[in-house]
């Protein structure tokens, strides 16, 4: 299943993802004739749930069918904007990602565990390696990673404030992943785009 859908979704969103703007915030849902279209993907309509996360807006977006029915600021991976290539960077990860996992956490009430590395990141990873753009960790050098998810905060104030705190993850205000835990599941796919 995940594989004809990533084949579809991964062919549209080269050719259609950038046509959609950072000008939306949290909005009520409206009927569909009179929503803008930055609100909609047009190569998504066939999905029932789909999160965009746009690194550049600082938005974590998720549609329905298409529409986007909500739309909340986010925070990233304290390593810089440039896209994750090993353990430790501090990155959070670009690319066609999906939910793999999600639990209550106490310490950032939930955490869905997207399928990173996926094939893309792990030949990146082996090319950067060959290219010697891996750090060494003693006798070995740094691994590709994992554990990158979507969750809430303990750091609040940090949050609101647009710091990027986390070690790679995606974080959103406690509210928001509250809310989120109501619209996305294990299976839900993730677009994180620059």
């Amino acid at each position: 299943m995940r594989v004809a859908r990533v084949g579809v979704v991964g062919m549209m969103m080269a050719v259609t993802a950038l046509t959609v703007g950072c000008a939306a915030k949290k909005r009520p849902v409206v009927p569909v004739q009179i929503i803008a279209d930055e609100d909609r993907l047009d190569w998504a309509v066939n999905e029932p749930d789909f999160i965009v996360i746009r690194k550049s807006c600082r938005t974590l977006d998720v549609y329905r069918y298409g529409q986007r029915i909500r739309s909340y600021p986010a925070v990233f991976g304290e390593g810089g904007k440039e896209r994750k290539l090993y353990e430790g960077d501090h990155r959070t990860p670009t690319g066609l990602y999906e939910i793999i996992g999600q639990h209550y956490h106490d310490r950032w009430e939930y955490f869905f565990l997207l399928d990173y590395p996926n094939a893309e990141d792990a030949r990146r990873y082996q090319v950067a390696m060959a290219s010697g753009e891996i750090p060494a960790r003693g006798s070995t050098h740094a691994g590709i990673g994992g554990a990158v998810g979507i969750h809430g905060t303990d750091k609040p104030w940090l949050n609101r404030s647009g710091v990027d705190w986390t070690w790679g993850c995606i974080s959103v205000d406690n509210d928001a992943i509250r809310e989120l835990e109501l619209f996305v599941h294990v299976g839900t796919p993730v677009l994180i785009e620059d």
